[in-house]
Parts: C-alpha cells; sequence; structure tokens
C-alpha cells in the first residue's frame, strides 16, 4: 500500500481524498468566519478554521462601552 493511501473498510483513500474531507468538514456548519489553506511547496501543510460570532442583540445606551 502507498504511504498515501490508508485502508478503512477495505478502501483506499488517496491522499486528496483525505485533504477534500478535512476542507469539506472545516466548512460544514459555518456561517461566519474563514477557512485558510497553508500551502508551502506546492502541497497543503495546514488548514485553518476561524468561527466568528455574531451579536445582534446588542444594545448600547448613552455612548456606553460594552
Amino acid at each position: 500500500m502507498n504511504t498515501n493511501e490508508t485502508n478503512t473498510n477495505n478502501k483506499k483513500i488517496s491522499s486528496s481524498d483525505r485533504i477534500n474531507s478535512h476542507i469539506n468538514s472545516a466548512l460544514r456548519g459555518l456561517k461566519y468566519g474563514n477557512v485558510i489553506i497553508t500551502v508551502h511547496d506546492s502541497r497543503i501543510v495546514q488548514i485553518e478554521r476561524i468561527e466568528k460570532s455574531r451579536i445582534n442583540d446588542l444594545y448600547v445606551e448613552d455612548g456606553e462601552g460594552i
């Protein structure tokens, strides 16, 4: 078996399938934010997910801060 493949339930999974799975997982359920893919020497080495929360019901009175 190639080092870029794993055996799960007798199915071979390529590196690109694993990367696609990681990217899809990072995007799943993300409403606001970023998914950052870091590439070194033409290879994906890191996938970051930054999720932002929107606070719509924040009420500030008379110019006071939070």
